[in-house]
């Protein structure tokens, strides 16, 4: 359920560019742009509108949101109002880039003053240093290429192709890395277990 309120900007920005699509002349009068640009624009509204909905529906509950979902809804107001003021899709499809790489840099600055941000994303784990330090690096990697892969996806293909990626792309490439790290994790922590029971 938690992984489904996460995603429901992103639903929403999905749901809402299909729709737009399909009822272009109708949205004309209402959406004061070029009718290419009708679905992103509007669909880019409501992504922001949905981010700061379910920002809000947390500090409602009393909870704290967590660092990335800040990120994400301050990168989504930012970009997303720029695609809207300047008529320009660019910004948007550059927002999760800029989200990937924003968390790559956080990861190697922890590496460069000694903070391990990692150990802290998979706290009560133990593992090897060197193991550490690969997971460390898989995900420096991950973040880096999958950004590239936004990019490439957003340049080479239309609009529509590109929101697809954006839900079920970049989810399905999420979740992938997600499993796979989940297995060398466990490895060394069996491994870890297995050394300290001894």
């Amino acid at each position: 359920m938690k992984a489904f309120f996460d995603l429901l900007p992103v639903i929403c920005f999905f749901i809402t560019f299909k729709a737009a699509g399909s009822y272009t002349a109708e949205l004309a009068p209402i959406v004061p742009v070029s009718a290419d640009l009708i679905p992103i624009v509007t669909a880019t509204s409501v992504i922001i509108a949905a981010s700061l909905i379910q920002m809000g529906f947390i500090y409602f509950k009393g909870e704290k949101p967590s660092k990335m979902a800040i990120f994400s809804t301050l990168l989504v107001v930012l970009f997303g109002g720029m695609t809207i003021a300047f008529q320009d899709p660019a910004f948007i499809q550059w927002k999760p880039t800029l989200l990937y790489w924003l968390f790559a840099v956080i990861l190697l600055f922890g590496r460069f003053t000694k903070k391990d941000y990692i150990k802290k994303v998979f706290a009560g784990i133990a593992l090897p240093e060197h193991a550490w330090r690969n997971v460390e690096n898989f995900c420096l990697g991950f973040l880096i290429i999958i950004g590239f892969i936004n990019l490439a996806v957003a340049y080479s293909f239309s609009m529509d192709i590109w929101v697809d990626f954006k839900l079920f792309g970049l989810l399905g490439l999420t979740l992938l890395f997600t499993i796979g790290l989940g297995f060398y994790v466990a490895k060394y922590a069996q491994e870890a277990q297995n050394t300290g029971n001894n």
